[in-house]
This record gives structure tokens, C-alpha cells and sequence, in this order.
């Protein structure tokens, strides 16, 4: 991939300057795109220096989401382009500054987070045990489902640039490290390792 940024979404009466918040998925309930909407209206009433993209949706979900956005009053700075073809999405990420996880429930951890891992972008995520049980708060700002919580915590990453810079590459470093083909492969063969040395011989 380049290193020349991607294109920025659009963002009506602002420059490049504009921080990006990203989700991308489907938008189900549980992944809470109502909180993600709420906590980022409260963003935008302290800063006018973002703009949140919501990437993927059926029709009719972007469509309510977008009501939605118009009665909290910030559907000018939020972007519903819809899906995007997964062999784009390296792309799509690259033209992020922070990644949002709002999930809501769940066990277990959402794929998309070794893709927002890899970015190397920031990484906002509720503090429940479906992200949890993969990052901590070395590699991603935690907080409370609560547009509250999940507000502050998106303000923090969006007024710190220092901020952003170190929770990216800190979430690209554990995934170098743990979530790529080598690193699954040498943590395989060091399970089949440890099953040999315990297996009993079978004797003849």
C-alpha cells in the first residue's frame, strides 16, 4: 500500500484537518451504532475537529441511522457510505484516525478488531468482555457502554494526536506479534509440542 493517505470522506464546511472516526460492520443492535451516535453528538457539542463514517449496513438500517443522525443533530459531520468490498477494506481503514468497537454484547471477540489491530489507527472500544478478552488498555481506550464513557473516551483520542500515535502503534505491534499466519503457526506448533510430550507412548 502507498504511503500517501487515502482520501478523506467528505466533511461539509471542514478541511483535512477534521479527525475521522471509523466503524466498520454490520449494523445490528448489538453492535451499537445508538451508542456510537450518541457518544459522538456529545463529542461534537466540545469539538468541531471530527467526523464519523459508518462503513457497511443493509439499506434500511443506513437509512435509520441516518434519521437517527438528524434528530441528534450531527447529521452533517456523520457518513454512511454503505458497504465497501473487503478487498478494499485495508484502504478504507488507512483513511481513518480512530476505530470504534461500540459492541454492546457478545462473547465472542469481533473479527474486525485484528483488521483495527493491523491498521495501526487508534482504537475506541467498550470495556466488556468481547473486546477484553483481546486488548487491554495498553493497546485500546476502554470505557463503559454509556454515550458518557464511550464519549469522553472518543474526545480523548480526537483532541491527542500523541494519544492516537501511541494506541495505533501499539495495537499494530501486538497484532504483528500474536495475531499474524507465523505467529499462529509457531503458537500451533508449540501446542502440538506439549500434546506430544504428554501423549503415553502406544505401546506395540
Amino acid at each position: 500500500m502507498s504511503a500517501e493517505r487515502p482520501a478523506r470522506p467528505p466533511a461539509p464546511g471542514r478541511g483535512v484537518d477534521s479527525v475521522v472516526v471509523m466503524y466498520v460492520g454490520n449494523l445490528e443492535p448489538y453492535q451499537g451504532i445508538d451508542l456510537l451516535l450518541q457518544s459522538f453528538a456529545r463529542v461534537l457539542a466540545r469539538t468541531d475537529r471530527a467526523d464519523l463514517v459508518i462503513v457497511g449496513g443493509a439499506p434500511a438500517d443506513i437509512e435509520a441511522y441516518r434519521a437517527e443522525s438528524g434528530r441528534l443533530g450531527i447529521a452533517a459531520r456523520v457518513h454512511l457510505p454503505g458497504p465497501r468490498p473487503i478487498r478494499e477494506l485495508g484502504a478504507v481503514l488507512g483513511s481513518a484516525d480512530v476505530l470504534a468497537s461500540p459492541r454492546l454484547r457478545g462473547d465472542n471477540t469481533p473479527m474486525k478488531l485484528y483488521s483495527y489491530l493491523h491498521s495501526g489507527k487508534a482504537l475506541v472500544a467498550t470495556d466488556l468482555p468481547t473486546h477484553t478478552q483481546l486488548v487491554d488498555d495498553t493497546v485500546a481506550l476502554l470505557a463503559a457502554p454509556t454515550p458518557e464513557a464511550f464519549g469522553e473516551a472518543l474526545l480523548r483520542v480526537i483532541v491527542d494526536p500523541a494519544l492516537r500515535a501511541r494506541l495505533g502503534d501499539a495495537g499494530r505491534r501486538l497484532a504483528a506479534e500474536h495475531f499474524t499466519y507465523r505467529a499462529f503457526r509457531e503458537r500451533l506448533n508449540g501446542l502440538l509440542d506439549w500434546l506430544e510430550r504428554r501423549t503415553p507412548p502406544v505401546s506395540a
